[in-house]
């Protein structure tokens, strides 16, 4: 698979493999006109918990099938960010770089915004400050179904299809009663390894 260029969707809290895809490419897009779709990462980040993995579903409102990504707005009146918030706290504050990152994630969880692509684009630009990768997305302008130039990742990065990443396993905080997964957020992985974080995604393998 030809990395250089990559287009991807936005996503909430985006996975490792999300993450790993953006390290190895010299130029990634986002795509901000395609219509939403549901049950994808889109809205849907997974964490690792006590139990297994757990997903937080970020609420939104009245979205139809025509629905333009930049256009979906969030659904506040159930106070989501406090329940994630304290899913995400009860999961990882017993990790070794809790600590260090969460003051930089927490206002993500306090401040209110309006639209998801918003909200995405701003958090996925802070966690590749964190990841220490310097490269900033690309936001589309139009849609199109299929690129000739770049790697299509929008509909191929999706809880429920197959992994493109080789699995490597890191130190997780739940190692002694849960098996490992690499397919969470990569919160998981900043808190747990840290720094070490840059690195991992760099050694990490595309399988196809």
């Amino acid at each position: 698979m030809n990395t250089e260029k990559i287009v991807l969707s936005t996503a909430y809290l985006p996975t490792i493999e999300y993450f790993a895809f953006i390290a190895k490419s010299e130029v990634f897009f986002m795509e901000g006109c395609e219509t939403f779709q549901k049950q994808s990462y889109r809205n849907r980040a997974y964490i690792m918990t006590a139990h297994g993995v757990q997903s937080l579903i970020l609420p939104t409102r009245h979205v139809t099938q025509r629905c333009i990504i930049r256009d979906v707005r969030i659904d506040n009146k159930d106070n989501w960010q406090l329940k994630h918030w304290r899913a995400i706290e009860t999961a990882y504050s017993g990790t070794p770089y809790y600590l260090y990152y969460k003051d930089f994630i927490v206002p993500f969880f306090e401040k209110k915004y309006e639209f998801l692509f918003d909200y995405n684009l701003e958090l996925t630009v802070l966690l590749l400050k964190m990841l220490k990768i310097k490269k900033a997305p690309i936001i589309t302008e139009a849609f199109e179904k299929e690129y000739n130039d770049r790697t299509d990742l929008r509909s191929a990065l999706h809880p429920k299809r197959e992994r493109l990443i080789e699995p490597l396993p890191y130190p997780q905080v739940f190692a002694d009663r849960q098996p490992f997964t690499d397919r969470v957020s990569v919160i998981d992985l900043l808190f747990n390894i840290g720094p070490e974080a840059a690195e991992y995604l760099n050694r990490l393998k595309v399988l196809h």
